[in-house]
């Protein structure tokens, strides 16, 4: 660019001598002085606009690799990390691009180890990064940290609800959805009917996931004024068909005093549940109803299966009448997945990741798990909140800035549907009410089934997300 404007400066000193040196300076010597001018000043605009663009750095923590001797990690990163590379390619070809900045990245292994991950961490701030997304499995001291170098930290895997704690952790946010957030929903359809009464019932188990989603819920159930009449818990996942019935005992303690079961745990121990009131008489004069919840996705290609026990393929006649008093409330399926799926498995097999797909020679894709939809999801947020804090005048370095601008938006999901940041800059789930109904099984017979019936909305005004 200097030899460019040097070689116009020539032309412009030499264009001046030759119409000094004229009595009648021609039209054309004035002419092209005016074009040369011209090029001069744009050039010294494209120069300047270079100065002022940043190429913005992402710290990326994943897990894609496992330590010698370690045999059981999952790996999920192998499976989602070409997610941020779609992602950083659209932002670059979008608003920011215009601005004249770019995004890039760097990757950072932990191993799906805590300790790897903090270290990475302190690694990634010491190489100037603007902010980190991630980490995977581990988040606690992971956040903390984010929130002493002020950089923002946005996490597409890890669900830890001490992170939603603004006051300890002001730079976090998080693309996937705790699972705490279906509590939320599970008061406002319990509202939408009037029960204001419930026996709650869930699964304890040492390695459970539902036990902090049990306290959420009892928590807002609480402050909801509905009133938990009895509280019982089963300790062993129940596999229905396999094993003996621990709801028998469970209702027999409990059916006096209940109208409305509220139930949380695996969909197949819902079944269970309803077997027993069936078997009981209970649900002859409709003076029961159970609303289950699970954490599971919902499996919209087979709405059969959740009327029957987990790996049971004959029907089973009496849960399908017992579920005629039952509705729940699942994670919402992905809608429109499989295009997404095959461009993230495309970027996979690319730099800086270079992930073999075994399945490739037969014609087949690796299995792409939700998580790389919030990955992508990540990604996007933080270019948005980015670009949010430049034109406002902020520093783009400032993390808990970044995820002021975060904080009470909506963006559309890679999952296909449009998700709400709340206050604490956590991605309210998006959750489906699911009732008996008609549908049509893998054979193509009309069977009866679990189909979708109503969905939640919510705005940055509203506590509670409305059915």
């Amino acid at each position: 660019m200097k030899t460019f404007l040097r070689s116009l400066a020539l032309l412009f000193s030499s264009s001046l001598y030759h119409s000094s040196v004229s009595s009648a300076p021609s039209y054309a010597a004035n002419k092209f002085c005016g074009v040369v001018a011209f090029l001069i000043f744009y050039s010294a605009a494209c120069l300047h606009q270079l100065a002022e663009a940043e190429t913005f750095t992402l710290g990326y923590l994943t897990g894609s690799q496992r330590t010698p001797g370690n045999l059981d990690y999952q790996r999920p990163g192998i499976t989602i990390s070409g997610a941020i590379s779609l992602a950083v390619k659209e932002v670059n070809e979008g608003e920011l691009r215009s601005l004249g900045h770019s995004l890039d990245f760097i990757v950072a292994e932990t191993y799906g180890d805590e300790v790897n991950s903090i270290r990475q961490t302190a690694d990634l701030w010491t190489r100037q990064v603007v902010g980190y997304i991630g980490p995977q499995e581990t988040c606690v001291h992971e956040g903390r940290m984010a929130a002493a170098f002020n950089l923002p930290m946005i996490s597409y895997y890890c669900t830890h609800r001490d992170t939603s704690n603004k006051q300890d952790f002001p730079t976090f946010a998080r693309t996937r959805p705790p699972d705490t957030q279906i509590s939320k929903s599970v008061v406002s359809l319990l509202m939408a009917f009037n029960w204001t009464q419930v026996t709650f019932l869930y699964l304890d188990h040492p390695d459970s996931l539902y036990q902090p989603v049990a306290d959420t819920i009892l928590s807002i159930l609480n402050c909801a004024s509905i009133t938990v009449r009895d509280v019982k818990t089963w300790n062993t996942i129940y596999h229905h068909g396999f094993m003996a019935n621990p709801f028998v005992d469970l209702v027999e303690q409990t059916f006096k005093n209940t109208r409305i079961y509220l139930i949380l745990g695996h969909y197949y121990e819902h079944v269970g549940l309803m077997v027993a009131l069936y078997n009981r008489g209970l649900l002859d004069e409709g003076d029961y109803f159970v609303l289950g919840v699970d954490i599971e996705q919902y499996d919209p290609s087979k709405p059969d299966k959740y009327l029957r026990g987990l790996l049971l393929e004959k029907r089973d006649t009496r849960a399908e009448l017992a579920f005629q008093s039952y509705l729940a409330i699942f994670p919402t399926a992905s809608i429109k997945f499989a295009e997404f799926a095959k461009e993230v498995n495309k970027y996979m097999e690319l730099p800086p990741f270079n992930f073999p797909n075994p399945l490739g020679l037969f014609g087949g894709t690796k299995q792409i798990s939700a998580e790389a939809a919030y990955l992508y999801d990540a990604v996007h947020l933080y270019a948005k909140a980015l670009i949010k804090v430049l034109r406002h005048g902020g520093r783009p370095r400032n993390g808990t800035a970044i995820i002021e601008a975060i904080k009470g938006t909506k963006y559309r999901s890679a999952m296909g549907y449009h998700v709400y940041i709340d206050e604490n800059g956590d991605a309210a789930g998006n959750y489906t009410v699911l009732a008996r109904g008609l549908t049509c099984n893998l054979k193509n017979k009309t069977v009866p089934g679990l189909m979708p019936v109503g969905t939640f909305s919510q705005t940055q005004s509203d506590k509670l997300p409305f059915f």
